[in-house]
């Protein structure tokens, strides 16, 4: 098992409150409070849509164990999958990644141990990003029973001018939506994002082949699980 925590959470996030109120033409403050709660819903939704982090959090990625397997590269033309390969990587959901702030080891005392960052390189133009162990070395052993390896690390593309326009786009679409579909639920209709919000965010939705993008079973499946 593994999870996500966030250790330290936004204070900004994709859209302004006074980019919604311009967006929808919204002259006074009388309804500072229904904006206020969109901005927030329009930057989660975009979020879970997409599977990205938009403005700056810190996460703790916490994995049991990696397997350290050192397969040789078959050369030429041959049929397999990479799995044992890429299990020597370990992948950082919520992209994109800006840098990784540690990895420690935790062993059955609950001691923790900082693993060197001499001994990883932090790909981040991968998406999502992935820790990759250097060529002669070894993910930690002796690890505690669970969430023997805590990756701390900063995601997203920064403050909210430095969010892609086409989410920036998409937001605001969507807020206008809400805001003009203010109760809207009361019969048990569902206000759903309209296409012309979800077809900007298309293209920056990170596909995963699991469920659980950070959990395997006896090591970190990455893809697979």
């Amino acid at each position: 098992m593994a999870g996500l925590q966030v250790h330290t959470a936004e204070t900004a996030y994709a859209v302004t409150q006074a980019e919604i109120k311009a967006w929808c033409k919204i002259d006074s403050s009388d309804d500072d409070s229904a904006v206020a709660l969109i901005e927030r819903t329009v930057h989660n939704w975009a979020k879970e849509y997409t599977k990205r982090t938009l403005t700056t959090v810190t996460y703790n990625l916490f994995i049991d164990a990696v397997y350290d397997l050192d397969i040789r590269l078959q050369e030429g033309m041959y049929v397999g999958i990479d799995r044992n390969i890429n299990r020597k990587s370990i992948l950082l959901p919520k992209s994109p990644v800006a840098s990784v702030t540690h990895i420690k080891s935790y062993d059955d005392s609950d001691n923790a141990t900082t693993f060197a960052s001499t001994k990883y390189y932090v790909d981040i133009a991968s998406i999502p990003a992935r820790v990759v162990l250097r060529n002669g070395e070894a993910y930690p052993t002796s690890l505690r029973v669970a969430n023997g390896l805590e990756i701390r690390y900063v995601a997203g593309y920064g403050a909210t001018t430095a969010v892609p326009y086409d989410i920036k786009s998409a937001c605001l679409e969507y807020a206008s939506y809400l805001f003009e579909h203010r109760g809207d639920l009361m019969n048990g209709a569902r206000v759903l994002a309209p296409t012309s919000a979800t077809q900007l965010l298309d293209p920056y939705v990170i596909r995963t082949l699991s469920k659980h993008p950070y959990r395997g079973m006896s090591h970190y499946g990455g893809m697979f699980g």
